[in-house]
């Protein structure tokens, strides 16, 4: 089968033949009908820092298939499987738990003790056909095309931040960061009753596409995002909520500012390094909630999200800019480094 696989610490995949996978007891083998891009695809087709460092916690090892997020269709059982059957349209989870450490054993499996994650602690699906667990399968609504369904992993980890936001109806919440996580979480905001929500970034073509979704786009660079903040939300004082999506360090130093008191900040994008917060002014002075989010709880997230976009409550469509075959792995990317929001790739249309 064709794959795209990185085969060393230098910059790029190579789209290669490579040996079709066969599942293992407990596995599903999925022809793959659509895979997205995410940043971290992004970072190990750099080989950057973030990339080492998350190979190293993750057990990644040379040659691997890149990639993880994905839908298509169950082709062949490995021995043991026993909910899942052959046609059945799937999604993956990337967090691979182990099912019997603390955290799996008390409902907090999303972050197990000992936990893979798929396409990092093993080969992924940028390919035409993949391996996975069974228990990491989420069987798509009929509804849900192969498209929408290869981006509930990143959509789900939108919703996980907006689950953990405590959301209330007419809350004003800023979006800092409009990668395709931040502009999920924009349209899952607006459906889930956000009265109104800013859009922070630097990227005017990123911005423009958040304004597409109904945000309010605040570019940093032209503009005093406390003051932009202030001036629409009142006696408030600042944004009831904060989504921070961006990874940048540089985000912090005007974040809380921005937050109301007894407001509520939710932090998904990781640093590249670490970052200094004033916890006396920042967090304790003005009653600030933190929680930092690191994928989508096992199965809740999975479930609300399906009920939304079969709903038609949100369109998970709106932020894909791109698509490729699989055969032109490396020039989605350089498009990401010219301007996109989310890509997808058809591992079947490789030509």
């Amino acid at each position: 089968m064709k794959a795209l696989v990185k085969e060393d610490g230098g910059s790029g995949f190579s789209y290669l033949d490579i040996p079709k996978p066969s599942p293992g007891p407990g596995e599903v083998l999925i022809r793959v009908e659509a895979a997205a891009i995410c940043g971290t695809d992004r970072n190990y087709w750099t080989w950057n820092e973030a990339a080492r460092g998350f190979s190293e916690k993750f057990g990644l090892t040379f040659p691997f298939v890149a990639g993880h997020e994905c839908a298509g269709v169950v082709v062949e059982l490995g021995e043991g499987v026993s909910h899942t059957r052959l046609g059945d349209r799937v999604a993956l989870e990337t967090h691979i738990p182990c099912g019997s450490c603390y955290q799996c054993q008390t409902g907090h499996s999303y972050n197990c003790s000992h936990m893979k994650v798929y396409g990092t602690s093993c080969d992924g699906c940028f390919a035409e056909y993949a391996v996975a667990p069974e228990r990491v399968v989420f069987h798509l609504p009929d509804s849900v095309s192969f498209e929408e369904g290869a981006l509930f992993e990143p959509a789900g980890v939108a919703m996980r931040a907006v689950e953990e936001a405590q959301l209330e109806a007419g809350d004003v919440v800023m979006v800092s960061g409009c990668g395709a996580i931040g502009l999920l979480a924009i349209e899952i905001l607006l459906a889930c009753g956000a009265g109104k929500v800013l859009a922070v970034d630097i990227d005017k073509y990123k911005l423009g596409l958040a304004k597409k979704l109904g945000a309010i786009p605040v570019n940093s660079v032209q503009t005093n995002v406390r003051e932009c903040i202030l001036s629409h939300t009142g006696k408030r004082g600042g944004a009831d909520v904060i989504l921070e999506t961006s990874g940048s360090g540089k985000a912090y130093d005007t974040l809380f500012e921005c937050l109301r008191l007894e407001g509520r900040v939710v932090t998904v994008g990781h640093p590249g390094a670490p970052i200094s917060i004033n916890i006396t002014q920042s967090v304790n002075l003005k009653g600030a909630s933190i929680k930092g989010v690191f994928g989508r709880r096992i199965w809740e997230t999975w479930w609300k999200l399906a009920s939304l976009v079969e709903a038609k409550k949100i369109d998970l469509l709106q932020v894909v800019t791109h698509r490729y075959p699989l055969s032109s792995g490396n020039e989605a990317f350089y498009q990401m480094e010219k301007g996109a929001g989310k890509i997808l790739y058809f591992p079947q249309k490789n030509v």
